[in-house]
This record gives C-alpha cells, sequence and structure tokens, in this order.
C-alpha cells in the first residue's frame, strides 16, 4: 500500500516490491504469481477493513432514528478512512478495472447492504421491504462511487458531493422509515 500511495499502482513494479519486502523476487512471485494477485489480497484487507465499520455501526441500531443516524455515521466513518489513506483510492480503482476483482466488489456490497438491511427490516412497512433491499443495494454501491469522485475532487468540492449524497440517503431511508420523504434536506 506504500508503494501505491507513493507511484499509484499501475507505476508499482513487482521488482519494487520485492525491494521493499527485503527479499528476493523468486519470494514475493512464489505467494503472489502476478500484480493482480497482491492486488486481490490488499483488496481482502480492504473488505475486511469495511466490514468492520459496517458491522460496529449497525450493533448500535435499535430504532428507525438510530437507522438514520447510522447512514451517515457509516458514510462519515469510511469517508474519512479513505481520506487518511489516500493509495486506497488507487486500489479502488484497480478493482473496477479487474472484471473478477469488480465483480468480487459486487457481491461485496451486496453482502453489506444485506447486512444493513438485515439490521433494519424491523422497521420497515412488510410491504416495501423488498424495494427497501434493493435501494439499499442500490446505495451501499452509489456511496462507493461518490466517495471514489468526493476524493478525486478538491476537498471542498469533495465535501460538498458528500453533503449531497448524505442528503440523498437520509431523504430515501427516511421514506422507508416514516413513509414519506422530508419536507426538507
Amino acid at each position: 500500500m506504500h508503494l501505491i500511495g507513493e507511484k499509484g499502482i499501475d507505476a508499482v513494479t513487482m521488482k519494487e516490491i520485492a525491494a521493499l519486502s527485503g527479499g528476493p523476487i523468486a519470494s514475493v512471485y512464489q505467494y503472489f504469481p502476478n500484480k493482480s494477485a497482491i492486488i486481490a489480497m490488499l483488496y481482502d484487507r480492504y473488505v475486511d477493513q469495511t466490514r468492520l465499520i459496517v458491522s460496529k455501526t449497525i450493533t448500535s441500531i435499535s430504532s428507525a432514528a438510530d437507522a438514520l443516524d447510522a447512514t451517515d455515521t457509516m458514510f462519515d466513518v469510511y469517508y474519512n478512512n479513505l481520506r487518511q489513506n489516500p493509495s486506497t483510492q488507487d486500489l479502488l480503482n484497480a478493482i473496477q478495472a479487474d472484471k473478477a476483482l469488480a465483480d468480487r466488489d459486487i457481491d461485496e456490497t451486496r453482502y453489506q447492504a444485506d447486512s444493513f438491511y438485515d439490521a433494519t427490516e424491523q422497521f420497515i412497512p412488510e410491504q416495501m421491504r423488498d424495494a427497501y433491499r434493493r435501494t439499499l443495494f442500490l446505495m451501499f454501491h452509489m456511496a462507493s462511487a461518490t466517495l471514489r469522485l468526493a476524493l478525486m475532487v478538491p476537498e471542498k468540492e469533495g465535501e460538498v458531493i458528500v453533503a449531497q449524497f448524505k442528503a440523498i440517503t437520509r431523504a430515501q431511508a427516511t421514506y422507508y422509515f416514516e413513509g414519506k420523504f422530508p419536507t426538507s434536506i
């Protein structure tokens, strides 16, 4: 991740990774046959961190109001983690560029959305639950894209993008939790 943050994924070579690890390049190839395998391992670490954020957030949900607040909290923690670790941005871009990892990322997004759904479905009228589940999947996916965009533009503009996305998410969640859209955002 250090090299990725310094040079970007495309510019990092297996030789540099071996040099940083302090061993011969053959040792690196023994564990990672190519750069994609390294990216996959880094993605697994990223998934673990992201699941921890979701898990910690959903354990505090005991009401619809908590669920509304959880959407903001989860997004803020995730955004701040990415802002503090800029190399993760390159990792996320590399994941989207690799078909197998992009498919895994979609599966992971679904897993996280389903985890949030399981923690909050009790607050949703039964006739709205299928639509709510689909909306969560879409919102979780859009959250990732929104964060990538917010990190690519100047910080002030990124903060506006984040605030706008959180307002949209809150309005959508309010619709499901309260049966109506908020009168003001």
